[in-house]
């Protein structure tokens, strides 16, 4: 493939992944009043890092693991609707909103892992640094990984002083935060 046909695929893909997310903000997730000081970093952060990625794509010379990035990308697009299904009739809040959790998800994606949303940025994060070579291009995934990691962490102790705790400690058990815990593919 040429350069500018790998790159125009890898933006028209990272580009779906992005405003596919970016509707889920407004079109899909629930806020409890207005969007969370935190939600807006992560926002801001995302289409910063989405905005370095389509420069880089233009500028900078695209790995020989493009292939790879294009499979991050639509298996991100492909979790992160599969998690939207799952939570059309009960969607969460966003990220760092302060409600007390009011139903516990344990269908779809959520058998698996307990943050299939964040797993599917991850996966997009991930794609957008192994489309380069080199080290720089990992300092946004890298970012948004910690954020990411400390959103879960924040709705993870908001179950744990919910009604929901027991519930949600049996839930741990059995399914990983961001990964599938081995286990539950052997126990059905």
């Amino acid at each position: 493939m040429s350069h500018s046909y790998t790159a125009a695929t890898l933006f028209v893909f990272g580009f779906a992944c992005f405003a596919s997310f970016s509707w889920g903000v407004k079109g899909h997730f629930r806020s409890t009043g207005k969007m969370p000081p935190g939600m807006k970093l992560v926002s801001l952060l995302s289409l910063l890092g989405f905005i370095i990625f389509a420069g880089r794509l233009a500028l900078m010379d695209i790995s020989a693991q493009a292939d790879v990035a294009l499979w991050l990308f639509v298996g991100s697009l492909a979790l992160f609707n599969w998690t939207i299904n799952a939570t059309r009739r009960t969607p969460p809040t966003l990220a760092f909103d302060t409600d007390k959790p009011a139903f516990l998800l344990l269908h779809g994606p959520y058998q698996y892992v307990r943050h299939p949303f964040y797993l599917s940025y991850m996966l997009f994060w991930t794609g957008t640094a192994v489309a380069f070579s080199g080290a720089l291009p990992w300092l946004t995934p890298l970012v948004m990984l910690a954020v990411y990691q400390h959103a879960a962490s924040r709705e993870e102790r908001k179950f744990a002083d919910s009604d929901f705790r027991n519930d949600y400690a049996a839930y741990q058990r059995r399914a990983g935060m961001f990964m599938p815990r081995p286990t539950i593919f052997l126990n059905g």
